[in-house]
């Protein structure tokens, strides 16, 4: 239980610190569906894929790129500059980052009441190494739009 309180925690604060870019699905739904259905076509390996994209780019400075594609929930959330200045605050922190292991990856559903906007989300939680040899955790998450794409909504870097 902790965890997951944990999570919403982050949730909210990835969503005021956005990262974004758009990423494929595992397989492309029919035109016709929902979001709940795209969650579910969306595979772990392809929510990995995308959670270590997303922090490639933000190691290679970045961001911008990430808040052009971000799901429309994450750019109401916060301003491209002020994503691009939370991000790369956060990561002058830690130095380079490098040797990256997922720890989870794993799906949510917000009703709205708890602070998250409401929707189909999936978490991938990153283990890396940072400079000096200390252990960093990532966390990213991808919203399932309306339109069936996920797109990244929210990371944190702790």
């Amino acid at each position: 239980m902790a965890r997951v309180e944990r999570f919403g925690a982050c949730l909210i604060a990835m969503l005021l610190a956005t990262v974004p870019v758009s990423v494929a699905r595992a397989q492309s739904p029919s035109p016709s569906a929902t979001p709940a259905i795209a969650a579910r076509v969306l595979a772990p390996g392809a929510a990995l894929d995308a959670a270590v994209q997303a922090a490639t780019l933000v190691d290679a400075g970045r961001a911008g790129e990430l808040w052009d594609g971000a799901s429309p929930v994450a750019k109401r959330a916060v301003t491209r500059e002020a994503f691009i200045a939370g991000i790369t605050a956060a990561r002058q922190r830690h130095g380079t980052l490098a040797d990256r292991q997922w720890l989870s990856v794993s799906r949510q559903f917000h009703d709205g009441k708890q602070g998250a906007p409401a929707g189909h989300y999936v978490s991938v939680e990153l283990l890396a190494r940072a400079s000096g040899g200390r252990s960093v955790r990532e966390l990213v998450s991808l919203r399932i739009d309306e339109d069936g794409t996920a797109r990244l909504s929210g990371y944190v870097v702790e």
